[in-house]
């Protein structure tokens, strides 16, 4: 059976294995790849925010309720970019719902945020 551990074992442990030069050699070596990286996804998701403003600006939605859609589209297009078919169909109406029963998002908002991340609005 397994000891839990307290917070002074956490810590011995933490103190062994946090060597600043492992930490930086680490960071150091795979530094030039996560630039890269970083650069890939951020224009994926500025580019989505610049797809999305015009909907949301159509449909008047402003202020903390702009955050809300927002967060809606970074989720589909996260989905988008892992799985596709059914897969995403199920993953999205299951974000939309989520959306609509936890934050008050419109309904109708929220397809046409769909629509314009993927493409078209999966049927139940």
């Amino acid at each position: 059976m397994a000891l839990p551990k307290g917070g002074q074992r956490r810590y011995s442990k933490w103190e062994v294995k946090f060597v600043p030069e492992t930490i930086s050699a680490r960071i150091t070596q795979v530094a030039d790849e996560a630039k890269e990286r970083a650069q890939e996804g951020l224009v994926v998701y500025a580019d989505l925010d610049v797809t999305i403003a015009p909907v949301l600006d159509e449909n008047g939605i402003t202020g903390p309720d702009r955050a809300k859609y927002l967060a809606l589209a970074r989720k589909v297009k996260k989905a988008a970019m892992r799985v596709s078919g059914n897969a995403l169909d199920t993953q999205v109406l299951g974000l939309k719902q989520y959306f609509v029963s936890s934050f008050g998002c419109d309904p109708t908002i929220a397809d046409k945020v769909i629509e314009a991340v993927v493409g078209k609005v999966p049927a139940y």
